[in-house]
């Protein structure tokens, strides 16, 4: 590591550990010399990889030809990025004996509700490389899937969790599935639980402004983190195996409120720069609980109740959860459509 100092505090002192969220292959490099211990990726970050640096990629793609199907190309392009990223990551795989090291390969986000298509992409992208984890969506659909290769010894990043019940729900069937694993003398993989703390304060702040609710800005900051820390507090209580993993993060506070819990935050390079760039205080603050006030206040939020309450929402009503849906337009429109003709001459009917 070199100079960031707050990392080099969480990671040498407390139980938090972080992964880099980019895929672009010199900051993959320097993350990893400041401690870094996984990469995230997915189809909009595979993407913004190949934007960045298309003479980088242009061998790798080059070598695809014309012949695929769109859901096709979009595989192998999130293939070459992804076994990209593990070959950084092996040196962490072997050191922590698989604890970290990995890299997301991400499913298809239009089969968010077809459980056989993910459990069959899921075995094909475990292929790619042993140090490769599955991202999927934490659906009613794929808590199926997670149960099913959990029981495989597959790694696993639920995403696209937004909620105390989804974290809930996706603990649960890793539970299960691992079970299963160890009846059948499979070793279980981690299970990484992603609560998109950031996105929940976005989505919510519209919420808000629309219905004149007009909440201040301090409270609805700490919507995601109240999320996190709830259910921070279940998995400790109830044990869960499965790690939470703080992401989308808009702020250094999105960072500080959870330091020193057993989390392996996403930090994108915006956050890891600004980390650079001021002096923390270094405390542990995942014990300080959101002020009830604070709560009670963003409780007028319909959909915060939904996000907050560990009964909040069923599993069918997850895919239809609207930050869900937010989510998952983003990962198609502005990620996955757009590998599916990258680099090729195809034209893709989604733009007719």
């Amino acid at each position: 590591m070199t100079n960031n100092t707050y990392l080099q505090w969480l990671a040498k002192e407390t139980p938090t550990r972080w992964w880099h969220d980019s895929a672009i292959p010199s900051e993959i490099d320097a993350a990893l010399k400041e401690g870094a211990l996984g990469v995230t990726t997915n189809p909009v970050l595979t993407f913004k990889a190949f934007q960045a640096d298309p003479g980088y990629w242009e061998p790798f793609i080059s070598n695809l030809g014309d012949t695929l199907s769109f859901e096709e190309r979009a595989e192998a392009l999130l293939k070459v990025v992804a076994t990209s990223a593990a070959k950084k990551c092996e040196r962490v795989f072997k050191e922590t004996s698989g604890a970290h090291g990995y890299a997301l390969g991400q499913l298809n986000p239009s089969n968010a509700g077809n459980a056989g298509a993910m459990v069959a992409q899921a075995r094909r992208i475990h292929g790619w490389a042993p140090n490769i984890a599955i991202k999927l969506p934490a659906t009613k659909a794929g808590l199926e899937v997670i149960e099913q290769i959990a029981s495989e010894g597959i790694a696993i990043c639920a995403t696209i969790n937004v909620s105390v019940s989804q974290a809930i729900a996706v603990a649960e069937k890793y539970e299960k599935g691992v079970k299963k694993a160890l009846k059948n003398g499979i070793d279980p993989r981690l299970c990484l639980v992603v609560q998109q703390i950031g996105r929940l304060d976005d989505y919510l702040r519209d919420i808000s402004k629309d219905m004149g609710l007009g909440l201040d800005e301090s409270d609805i900051i700490q919507a995601g983190i109240a999320v996190a820390k709830r259910s921070y507090k279940i998995f400790k209580q109830k044990k869960y195996k499965s790690i939470i993993m703080p992401a989308g993060l808009r702020g250094l506070y999105h960072l500080t409120e959870m330091a020193g819990a057993e989390v392996t935050y996403t930090l994108h390079p915006r956050i890891q720069n600004m980390l650079k760039e001021k002096e923390l205080k270094k405390e542990t603050r995942i014990e300080i609980p959101v002020d009830k006030k604070v709560i009670g206040r963003l409780r007028k939020i319909p959909e915060f109740v939904r996000a907050y309450e560990p009964d909040g929402m069923k599993p069918r009503e997850f895919i239809a959860y609207g930050l869900t849906q937010k989510i998952l337009t983003q990962f198609v429109e502005t990620g996955w459509a757009m590998l599916e003709t990258y680099g090729s001459k195809a034209s893709s009917a989604r733009w007719t």
